[in-house]
C-alpha cells in the first residue's frame, strides 16, 4: 500500500491536487477503490481508498485512522561531510530509509566538494525531494529535513544528548561502547568526506563533548559509514 504526505490537517474525504495528483493518478496509475495511505501535517496517519479521479485532481476518502507509527524511538541527526558525485543522493536517501530525523550537508576542511550559495540552495531542494520519496517508499511518518549545507561549528550549536564523531583515528572508543552507556533520545552523528577530518575538526568535536568512535577495523567509505552507523544505532536501541 502506498503511502503520501499531505500539506493539510486531517479530513476524512480530502481532495489532492498538484504534483501529487499527478504522481498518483498518471505516474502510479492509482484507479477508483485502490487504496493508500496519507499522512496529514497535524500527525494523524489514515488509511483510505481513492474516491474520484476527475482532471488534475484526486479525491481520497479515509476510513481508518492508525494508532502506531513507525517512527524510532531515538532521534538520530545525520551530519554528513560532503561527498562527490551522486553520493550525497544514495546518503541521503538510505539515510531517511534507515531512520534518520534529519540530514545536515557538512561543509569540512576536506570536503572534495565546494558550492557556492545558489548551487548548494539547488542541491538542497533536491536532497529534499529524495527525502520525500525515501519516506514514502520506506512509510515513515514525518518527512527528514535535509539542512542548509553548513559549518561543523554550525552543526555544533543545537542542543543533544549524545554527539558521536566517527573517526578512523580512535583506536579505542568503539560505537557499542557509547550507545550501552546509557539510553540517549538525541543523537548527533558526524561523518567525514572522502578526505577524512582534519585534526582542527576533530579537537573542535571533543571539546563540543563529542565522543569520537571507532565503525571497527576496515575503513569504510563516506557514502557507507553512515548507513552502518544509523543502522547499528537502530539495532542497538531495537528500532
Amino acid at each position: 500500500m502506498h503511502r503520501f504526505f499531505v500539506e493539510e490537517n486531517y479530513r476524512k474525504i480530502i481532495t489532492i491536487d498538484g504534483n501529487l495528483a499527478h504522481h498518483i493518478a498518471d505516474v502510479l496509475r492509482m484507479t477508483v477503490g485502490e487504496k493508500l495511505e496519507l499522512v496529514f501535517d497535524d500527525g494523524v496517519i489514515a488509511k483510505g481508498a481513492v474516491q474520484k479521479i476527475e482532471g488534475n485532481k484526486v479525491t481520497v476518502c479515509t476510513n481508518e485512522v492508525v494508532a502506531e507509527g513507525n517512527e524510532p524511538s531515538v532521534q538520530v541527526t545525520l551530519a554528513q561531510g560532503l561527498a562527490k558525485g551522486e553520493k550525497m543522493d544514495l546518503v541521503v536517501q538510505k539515510a531517511v530509509e534507515v531512520g534518520a530525523v534529519a540530514i545536515i550537508p557538512l561543509a569540512l576542511d576536506n570536503s572534495v566538494v565546494r558550492f557556492d550559495d545558489g548551487r548548494a540552495t539547488k542541491k538542497v531542494e533536491r536532497w529534499q525531494k529524495i527525502a520525500l520519496e525515501a519516506a514514502q517508499q520506506a512509510k515513515r511518518d514525518v518527512i527528514p529535513k535535509v539542512g542548509a549545507v553548513q559549518s561543523l561549528a554550525q552543526a555544533l550549536t543545537n542542543d543533544y544528548d549524545l554527539i558521536i564523531m566517527a573517526y578512523e583515528g580512535e583506536t579505542e572508543v568503539k560505537l557499542k561502547d557509547v550507545l550501552t552507556e546509557k539510553k540517549y533520545q538525541n543523537v548527533l552523528l558526524i561523518i567525514g568526506p572522502e578526505g577524512g577530518f582534519s585534526e582542527e575538526e576533530v579537537e573542535l568535536c571533543r571539546n563540543k563533548g563529542a565522543r569520537t568512535v571507532s565503525l571497527g577495523r576496515r575503513i569504510l567509505r563516506t557514502e557507507t559509514a553512515g548507513i552502518v552507523a544509523l543502522s547499528c544505532i537502530f539495532y542497538e536501541y531495537r528500532d
